[in-house]
């Protein structure tokens, strides 16, 4: 399969670096590197729209943005190559390196994650997921079961294992996550962890102490329903992928079917919410 690279200007970067993201990645782009001038943005091509992204532009523009892109087609055997060349490790947390297995190792920090990322989002390098890896330091792990929903790369169930978990069930909607999750969940020895392909319906008959969900505003708000019917009593949800002004129709959403607010975190907009149900 190929993969379509967009390489986007943008005057100025704060705040239109992330709505560009946000948008981007809610009609199908799945990975993103920030650049001195912008981001590149990497969408399968079967599913790339350029009406979409000229839409996306022009809408940045009429907000005080002053943008404008060129693409060009990656082949599949130039994926890695790509990636290699703007992959940097990842420090979250203070306590946590992540670094795909062509870096050195770093044994000053406790918790060490290999990521090799091919075309599953999921690096530590966004905020979204740097947010809820924080937050995942914060909270009790030991012995938990968890399930990791729009699992990516895998990196936030591998990170539960690291932090104690008794297993961990990952879940993507897209086959090249759901191998890649496979590849770095052996490639950080974790045992008793479960990668499948599926949607929320997937979910039914499954039972866990935590639930993450680091997918967009829409897919949670959708299948928040369904995340409720898999946890214990007592058990917590993490939800990221969406906007700080998301997090008010998020939060109405999880209190009508019965969750009970903890806490947020904020980076550049993008939200990181914790909930009890």
């Amino acid at each position: 399969m190929e993969y379509i690279e967009l390489d986007v200007k943008i005057k100025p970067l704060d705040p239109f670096r992330e709505y560009m993201s946000y948008h981007l990645a809610e009609m199908g782009f799945d990975m993103f590197t920030e650049t001195e001038e912008g981001l590149l943005a990497y969408s399968p091509s079967d599913v790339y729209n350029e009406e979409l992204v000229n839409q996306i532009i022009a809408d940045s523009i009429d907000l005080g943005c002053e943008a404008s892109y060129s693409s060009k087609v990656i082949p599949w055997q130039n994926w890695n190559e790509e990636w290699e060349k703007a992959y940097q490790p990842e420090v979250i947390g203070e306590k946590i390196y992540v670094r795909a297995d062509f870096h050195p190792e770093n044994p000053g920090y406790p918790l060490e994650i290999i990521i090799q990322p091919r075309m599953a989002f999921g690096t530590g390098h966004h905020p979204t997921t740097s947010q809820v890896m924080e937050m995942m330091l914060k909270m009790d792990f030991k012995g938990k079961k968890i399930i990791d929903m729009g699992s990516g790369t895998g990196i936030l169930a591998i990170l539960a294992m690291k932090l104690g978990a008794e297993s961990a069930i990952a879940i993507d909607n897209d086959m090249n996550a759901v191998e890649n999750s496979v590849d770095n969940v052996l490639k950080n020895s974790c045992k008793n962890v479960e990668v499948f392909e599926g949607e929320a319906s997937a979910l039914k008959g499954l039972t866990c102490d935590i639930f993450i969900a680091n997918i967009n505003r829409n897919i949670i708000l959708s299948d928040l329903s369904f995340y409720k019917e898999t946890m214990a009593k007592r058990g917590e949800l993490i939800t990221s992928g969406y906007y700080l002004q998301d997090l008010a129709i998020i939060t109405k959403k999880a209190t009508e079917l019965g969750f009970e607010f903890i806490s947020n975190t904020e980076d550049n907009d993008w939200c990181c919410a914790r909930f009890r149900c």
